[in-house]
């Protein structure tokens, strides 16, 4: 767990540069077992989970707006992973993952937003 925030599902407010706690509790297993039972996410200090919202990309890249918000998805994880490095903590990117029960955790539809990606941080 992180130290000074409270334990819980966050989404992160671009605008206001800001985090948005959406729901309290500890969803470490919960985490754990939506990503194919893999249990190193219980242990994990935070779990990032990157979603897409598709029509923010279909209005301008049309059929490579997929195409795109996967990358995105890729560069911001692998962002994630140098500043992980940088800091002395480990990260591992997972995409083994079901969607339908990550979306669930999230409070996401699936369709109009849906997970992409995770990458899990902590102390190696």
């Amino acid at each position: 767990m992180v130290e000074g925030i409270e334990a819980g599902i966050y989404h992160y407010g671009v605008r206001e540069h800001e985090l948005d706690l959406l729901r309290t509790g500890d969803f470490r297993a919960a985490v754990a077992e939506a990503a194919l039972d893999q249990g190193f996410l219980a242990e994990a200090a935070v779990v990032f989970a990157w979603t897409a919202v598709f029509a923010r990309s279909k209005w301008k890249y049309k059929e490579r707006a997929y195409r795109y918000v996967y990358l995105d998805a890729g560069h911001i994880a692998q962002n994630v992973a140098l500043a992980a490095v940088a800091l002395g903590l480990g990260s591992c990117q997972i995409a083994a993952l079901y969607d339908d029960e990550v979306d669930a955790l999230l409070g996401v539809d699936g369709k109009e937003e849906s997970i992409l990606y995770m990458t899990a941080l902590g102390r190696r």
